[in-house]
C-alpha cells in the first residue's frame, strides 16, 4: 500500500511538474527591433504594459538600428523609453549603423533626437550588450525556439543580417511582424520610409519569409484603416493622467502639430502582434520590393501568387485598436 501511495505521489508530482514546465516554457517572448522614434516609444511601452497588466509576451530585448535617428541616438532613446516604465532591466543590443548598400537621410519627423528635441541627455552611462543585435537575434531564436515573436518597426537591416547568417532563423521564430512598405496605388505611389531606408535588407527578409511565420503590416493600410482623429490623440489618449502619457506627449510635441489625424505605424504593428483580433482582414501575399530604377523602394504585392511568402494586414479595426490602447495606457490607474 505504501508503495502504491509513493507511486501515486510521484506520478502526481511528475505530471504537475511537467504541466508547470510546459506552461512556463510555452509562454511567448518578444523582441522589438526599432529605430528610436516617438512612434517606437509607443510600441515599446504598449508591449511592456501588455506584459505587466495583461499577461502578455515577456519583452526580452530591444535591438536598435538607424532610421528615425542614428544608431547612437537610438540606443539613448531605448534607455530613455525603458525608464518611462521602470524597465531598464530589458537588455539593449547595438544593431546596424547603416543600410546594406546606400544610406538615406532621416526625415526628422519626430525631431532631431527622435523624442521631441527637449534637450535630454543621459545622466549615466547606458548599459548596452556587447553582442551585436543580429547575433543576439539568432541566439534568442535558439533559446526561445518556437516562442519568440519579433516586432520589426524600423529598417529591417538587423533581421536581414540574421537571416543571411542562418537560413533557419525565421523558421525558429513563433512569428515575425514587419512594419513597413505600402500597397502601391495612386494614393501611395512613393516608397514607404522604413522599407526605403534599406531596400536590400527588406528584399532579403521577404526572400526568406515563409507564410506561417511572417506578417507584413504596410503603412498604407494602417493609414487607411487605423486613422484616429487628432482629437482622440490629444483629448482622450493624451489626457490619461500618468507620467508615462505625459512623457509620450512630450515625445510627440514636434510631430503632432503637423497632423490632422493620428496614424503612427509602430504602435499599430505592436498592437496587432499582441492581438491579431484587431485585424479585420489578412491576405496571403507574395511581398517584395523593387531595387532598381525610378521605382526603387516601392513594394510589390502579388495577392494571387501560388507561392505566398507571408500574410499581409489589409484592414484593421479602428475601434478595437483605440480600446486596446486605452485599456493598456489606463491599466495602472485601475485598482
Amino acid at each position: 500500500m505504501a508503495d502504491k501511495i509513493v507511486c501515486v505521489v510521484f506520478l502526481v508530482y511528475f505530471l504537475f511538474g511537467c504541466f508547470t514546465a510546459t506552461k512556463t516554457d510555452s509562454s511567448k517572448k518578444l523582441v522589438i527591433d526599432h529605430d528610436g522614434g516617438a512612434d517606437d516609444a509607443f510600441a515599446i511601452t504598449l508591449s511592456l504594459l501588455n506584459e505587466k497588466y495583461f499577461d502578455g509576451p515577456k519583452v526580452v530585448a530591444l535591438t536598435t538600428t538607424f532610421g528615425n535617428v542614428d544608431l547612437n541616438q537610438s540606443i539613448i532613446n531605448s534607455d530613455r523609453i525603458l525608464a518611462t516604465v521602470d524597465r531598464q532591466d530589458v537588455p539593449i543590443y547595438r544593431g546596424a549603423y547603416h543600410a546594406l548598400i546606400s544610406d538615406l537621410e532621416s526625415d526628422v519627423f519626430y525631431g532631431k533626437d527622435g523624442l521631441g528635441d527637449d534637450g535630454y541627455k543621459p545622466c549615466k552611462p547606458i548599459k548596452v550588450k556587447k553582442t551585436p543585435a543580429a547575433v543576439a537575434l539568432l541566439e534568442l531564436s535558439k533559446k526561445y525556439e518556437g516562442e519568440l515573436i519579433i516586432v520589426a518597426i524600423g529598417p529591417v537591416t538587423n533581421i536581414a543580417l540574421a537571416a543571411r547568417m542562418d537560413p533557419n532563423f525565421i523558421d525558429r521564430l513563433a512569428h515575425l511582424y514587419i512594419g513597413g512598405g505600402h500597397i502601391y496605388s495612386e494614393l501611395y505611389p512613393k516608397p514607404e520610409f522604413n522599407a526605403n531606408m534599406d531596400p536590400e535588407a527588406y528584399h532579403i527578409v521577404a526572400d526568406t519569409a515563409v507564410p506561417d511565420k511572417v506578417t507584413f503590416v504596410p503603412f498604407s493600410q494602417v493609414r487607411l484603416t487605423l486613422n484616429a482623429s487628432i482629437d482622440f490623440r490629444n483629448n482622450v489618449l493624451g489626457k490619461i493622467d500618468t507620467p508615462l502619457m505625459h512623457a509620450l506627449n512630450g515625445f510627440e510635441r514636434i510631430s503632432l502639430p503637423k497632423k490632422n489625424s493620428w496614424f503612427p505605424l509602430d504602435p499599430a504593428v505592436a498592437a496587432i502582434a499582441l492581438n491579431n483580433n484587431l485585424v479585420d482582414e489578412f491576405r496571403n501575399v507574395k511581398n517584395d520590393i523593387i531595387l532598381e530604377g525610378d521605382k526603387r523602394g516601392i513594394n510589390t504585392n502579388d495577392f494571387s501568387s501560388a507561392h505566398p511568402n507571408g500574410r499581409l494586414v489589409y484592414a484593421a479595426n479602428l475601434e478595437k485598436y483605440k480600446k486596446f490602447l486605452l485599456d493598456r495606457y489606463t491599466a495602472e490607474l485601475k485598482p
